[in-house]
């Protein structure tokens, strides 16, 4: 869990450096006309799916579902609400600090705060990545599969965002990186 904390923090560092000194800008807009080039109505709404998964609701849904259930409510359910709450902190602070625009053309949602890091992204990987670290830990032999899903998940949810036009590729690796660390971070914490 430390190295997976400490790659993950710096990976966040050098994308957070890359943004600060514009190297990538003209590469992320040369693929995000790629996707939207392709388009289709049927990916659209996967996601629009997907990016609504990645929004406060269902993730407080999801956090609080784990406190219901006898099973997560000790185990599982506090380091996923710490995980979700430390993430959403750091987002917002650094969206202030930072103060990345947000793409401009051919956006199929709108949001009105700044882009990085990706509070979908980083939310997303914090509490999959927490939920599967944490089963992980209790039950080694879920460590694959929780993963994987972990993964998946945060990836689609990331994915989406980019796809909808309304993240750069490198505010959604940032926030992976983000929300990694944290659930590495919180996870770590919470088993010793």
């Amino acid at each position: 869990m430390v190295f997976l904390t400490l790659v993950s923090t710096l990976g966040f560092v050098i994308f957070l450096i890359l943004i600060q000194l514009g190297i990538l800008q003209q590469k992320e807009e040369a693929f995000a006309s790629s996707l939207i080039k392709n388009r289709t109505p049927a990916l659209t709404r996967m996601m629009l799916f997907f990016t609504n998964l990645g929004k406060a609701a269902p993730t407080i849904t999801i956090g609080l579902l784990l406190f219901a259930f006898p099973d997560t409510r000790e185990s599982i359910a506090p380091q996923t609400a710490t995980s979700i709450f430390v993430v959403s902190g750091l987002a917002y602070l650094i969206k202030r600090l930072v103060r990345r625009d947000r793409p401009i053309n051919h956006r199929l949602v709108e949001e009105k705060d700044h882009s990085f890091p990706s509070a979908h992204a980083a939310t997303a990987a914090a509490m999959y990545g927490t939920i599967a670290m944490t089963i992980g830990s209790l039950m080694p032999q879920a460590v694959l599969p929780m993963a994987i899903f972990a993964c998946l998940i945060a990836f689609l949810i990331g994915f989406s965002r980019v796809y909808l036009g309304i993240h750069f590729l490198t505010d959604v690796l940032g926030g992976w990186f983000l929300g990694t660390a944290v659930a590495a971070l919180v996870t770590l914490l919470f088993m010793t």
